[in-house]
Formats: C-alpha cells, structure tokens, sequence
C-alpha cells in the first residue's frame, strides 16, 4: 500500500486527480509482531532497540510467546515492556490444537505477522495456512542450503560441505520445513579454521539485522 501511494504521487499530468486518504489510517497504524521464541532470544534484541529507537518506525512488538518457562527470550521481552507468556504444550497435545492455542493467543494481542527467533517446534498445516505470508523465520544458513537443521548441526554442515560462505536467511513459513520465500538474506566468508561454534557466533551477529529488514520489508 505504500508503494501503491508512492508510486501515484510521482505521477504529474494535467487534470490528474487521486484520493491520499484510503487506507491512510491503515498506513499510520504500527505493524503489530508477535514473537515465539524457545531459547535466549539473541538475534531480537537488534529488533528491540530498532523498534525503541525509532530505526524501525511503525512496528510494535504486539507479545512474545515461549514454550518454555525458562527460555531466556521471556525475560529479554519483559524487560522491554512486550508482554511475555509462557504457553507450554500439554501432555500429548497434538500438533494442530497447539497451534490453534497458539493462534489464539497471537490474536488475543492483535498480531499481524509472527516472528519466529529460536523457536523449536514444528507448526502445523492448519497454522501455516493461517499465518501464510505473515509468517517469518530466520535460520542460520544461506537458504536452501542446509534446510532442516537446528543450531549446531547446521553450521556443522556448511563445515562438512566445504562452503565458501555462509550466512543467514529469514523466509517465510510454509508447511515445507525452510522452504519458504526468502525475504532477507545475509551472507559472510566461512573463516579458515571455523568450527560450528565459531560461525555459530558470526552467523547470529547477521540476524538481528537480518530481522529488522525483513520487518520493514513486510511493513511497507
């Protein structure tokens, strides 16, 4: 919609005549983002400050949702004033009505798009297609390269594979694990002598950026 209202004002012809104010309202109203998270939550903290500082204008970050009681990204969300929970899977709880208690409480905060950081479940169909296109994940590899993996492993395996480089993609998710549309992408030089710990440590420097990209890209 902004690319729509950008492109119409660079048109000048005698006579022409536009409306500014559809959607406007839509336009001034903050993208609201709610995160799940399973771990330390490293990577948010650039979208934390970029949101508070104002680099990333017109984005708010709606709730931050865990599986985890303990996981770290909690804490780092509370501390930034975005309300927390912890919405841990019942004992045999399947797949699909975890996700719909997920939605649920993605919508109860007014989400627009989920933003996945360390999150170590697999969504159901039923989730993806509800969150389609508004759905993003960042993952420690140049995708399609290495898909599937988690942590460790992965950068394991650009190790194993003799990559020249490596990096991280944030995409959107599909019901195909990593597979879909990449929307921001970095990529650094796999160093001589890397271990997976090592590009473990450089990858995660590239995705906090990484995010904050991504997010401006599906606001406007």
């Amino acid at each position: 919609t902004r690319a729509a209202y950008a492109g119409a004002a660079r048109i000048r012809f005698p006579g022409a005549r536009y409306r500014g104010d559809i959607a406007r309202r839509c336009l001034d109203a903050p993208l609201r983002v709610g995160v799940l998270g399973s771990t330390r939550g490293t990577s948010l903290q650039a979208v934390l400050d970029a949101a508070a500082g104002g680099t990333l204008a017109n984005v708010s970050l709606a709730c931050c949702l865990s599986n985890k009681a303990d996981a770290p990204i909690l804490e780092r969300c509370a501390k930034a004033g975005v309300p927390a929970e912890c919405l841990k899977a019942a004992k045999g709880e399947d797949r699909a009505a975890y996700g719909e208690r997920v939605t649920a409480a993605l919508e109860r905060h007014g989400v627009d798009v989920v933003l996945c950081v360390g999150w170590m479940r697999i969504f159901s169909d039923a989730f993806c297609r509800r969150w389609r296109g508004r759905c993003l994940n960042v993952h420690p590899s140049l995708l399609p390269a290495h898909a599937g993996g988690m942590d460790l492993e992965v950068h394991a395996a650009v190790l194993a594979a003799g990559d020249a480089e490596t990096g991280c993609t944030v995409h959107l998710v599909t019901e195909d694990v990593d597979a879909g549309a990449v929307v921001a992408q970095t990529a650094i030089p796999v160093a001589a002598g890397a271990t997976p710990e090592s590009l473990k440590a450089a990858v995660q420097a590239l995705e906090g950026p990484a995010l904050v990209e991504a997010l401006a890209k599906v606001r406007d």
